[in-house]
């Protein structure tokens, strides 16, 4: 009988709620320490991003992208190739991600008026997230014109500024082209002729040394776009 109640003793002071709260604290300790190891491995993860990232621009400006190659990156990013294969697959892939993240840092924040159904957005009020790019390539002039240009790649336009670009103005004609007419160019059409509108004018400013702002040929840009786009929908006969 004693010995029943020793054991009951024992096992009392092993569940006790006491015992319980020190449990659930060494839980809670752990679970947060668990949380600070994955932030900080957060940290390192998108530090070494950034450094390839930022080698790839170096690298491109200097030799342009076909040249380009990982050992030029890892070398500049001063980390081995096994990290860089442990993020990206190939140059290409940490292009695509880049892009991918410049997308990301335009939209946001956008700030634009949306479209009516009624009307055209007013030609004075350029969508911020074009001042946002301008401003981004006018920090990094150089390594655009690279990429842009004849030592570019080839798919690096359509993917900086098709999904960018095409969206709004499809967002644009669709509200204003709910009547058929046969006589209206294609949508695919006007967007494609605009988009490589766009990219012309935007290379010419780049390779002019930004003469003009950001805000100024947003501005100028915009105007442009929205002209083509009233003579598309054939509003410039109104």
């Amino acid at each position: 009988m004693l010995h029943i109640i020793a054991v009951v003793a024992q096992i009392y002071r092993e569940w006790n709620p006491s015992s319980i709260s020190k449990v659930h604290g060494y839980v809670a300790y752990a679970t947060e320490s668990e949380k600070m190891t994955q932030n900080l491995e957060d940290l390192r993860v998108r530090r070494t991003r950034k450094l390839l990232q930022k080698a790839l621009l170096e690298a491109a400006s200097e030799k342009g992208f076909a040249h380009v190659t990982v050992r030029d990156i890892t070398d500049r990013a001063m980390v081995n190739r096994a990290t860089f294969y442990r993020h990206y697959e190939d140059k290409y892939d940490l292009l695509a991600h880049y892009v991918e993240e410049l997308s990301g840092f335009i939209d946001t924040g956008e700030g634009e008026t949306s479209t009516s159904n009624e009307s055209l957005p007013s030609l004075n009020t350029p969508p911020y997230g074009l001042v946002k790019l301008l401003r981004h390539m006018q920090n990094n002039a150089h390594f655009y014109r690279v990429m842009l240009g004849t030592q570019g790649d080839p798919t690096f336009c359509a993917q900086s500024f098709r999904r960018y670009v095409e969206e709004g103005y499809r967002r644009i004609l669709a509200a204003q082209s709910s009547v058929s007419d046969p006589n209206r160019p294609p949508v695919d059409l006007t967007v494609n002729y605009l988009m490589d509108a766009g990219v012309g004018a935007i290379v010419w400013w780049l390779e002019n040394d930004q003469q003009y702002s950001p805000e100024q040929m947003a501005n100028w840009l915009y105007k442009l776009s929205m002209a083509s786009i009233n003579v598309s929908l054939g509003l410039d006969k109104e």
